[in-house]
């Protein structure tokens, strides 16, 4: 029997398996005007970024189509897939229509459509989990039944320097964005339990805001399980945090990863994403 794990590109990930179970990411695409970007782990960041900075016209993202997906489930018996947050992306309805079209076609195949609401490193910790109970033998309606708690004991923190491309694809008030940049500020938010970009606060200057965030984290539940932490452009402050959460938890396992590019468009250059576990 062929087991997969398919998330799309929002989970930050672009390698064959996860923790020894297949895996596969499905793309998302990024657009500003005429100009293109589709996210499968070959795109030049930096370049990225610039591109974004540089453009006058609005942008926005476009989920994987049906048959997208209907690729990504090809050859496999039972299927867990993990999408970005429904309140940001039609991805979710998307892998759910290639999902039935595909079970009906092969009856014997099982597919569970997971919406996570949320993105980047909080996905990559329910795929983990999946990829854990796979290998502890766990049966696929038993995998179903333990993700839709887990989804709810991980979390997802971030804290942004620029809010540009958020306001520019109508996710927040322009005025916020612009108040934002003149005053310097961190704006730091969460996905809400809707899926929802929140903002939890907003932190001026960069000297406390590890241990501001490591507090928001705790308040939540957090108290010294696993830690993924994706950053845009500045791995320092990536490490920086990292540090702040082993001088508290000192056997916490953290690891850091570069945002791919769907993440990178909406956390920015110097934005922090933050997936962990809680109580």
């Amino acid at each position: 029997m062929t087991i997969k794990i398919v998330t799309d590109s929002g989970a930050d990930a672009f390698v064959s398996s996860i923790e020894g179970v297949a895996h596969q990411s499905v793309p998302l695409t990024i657009r500003a005007g005429s100009s293109s970007w589709i996210d499968d782990g070959k795109l030049n960041i930096p370049e990225f970024v610039t591109a974004l900075k540089q453009t006058n016209e609005r942008t926005s993202t476009a989920c994987p189509s049906v048959h997208d997906w209907l690729d990504a489930f090809a050859g496999a018996d039972e299927i867990f897939v993990l999408t970005i947050t429904s309140a940001l992306s039609g991805t979710y309805n998307s892998a759910v229509q290639a999902a039935k079209i595909f079970t009906e076609k092969h009856t014997n195949v099982k597919i569970h459509v997971f919406d996570t609401l949320s993105a980047g490193p909080q996905i990559r910790l329910l795929a983990e989990d999946i990829a854990t109970m796979i290998n502890d033998g766990l049966h696929f309606d038993q995998v179903v039944e333990t993700m839709k708690y887990r989804i709810r004991q991980t979390d997802l923190l971030f804290v942004l320097e620029n809010l540009d491309n958020l306001a520019n694809n109508g996710r927040i008030n322009p005025a916020m964005a612009r108040i934002a940049h003149a005053l310097k500020l961190n704006i730091v938010g969460t996905a809400s339990d809707a899926g929802k970009f929140e903002v939890l606060g907003k932190i001026h200057g960069s000297k406390k805001i590890f241990s501001k965030m490591l507090k928001i984290m705790e308040k939540s539940g957090y108290c010294g399980g696993r830690v993924l932490i994706d950053y845009v452009g500045f791995s320092d402050k990536a490490a920086k945090m990292k540090e702040t959460i082993l001088s508290v938890y000192s056997s916490a396992q953290v690891s850091l990863s570069e945002c791919s590019g769907l993440c990178t468009y909406y956390a920015e250059d110097g934005g922090l994403m933050i997936g962990y576990e809680k109580n």
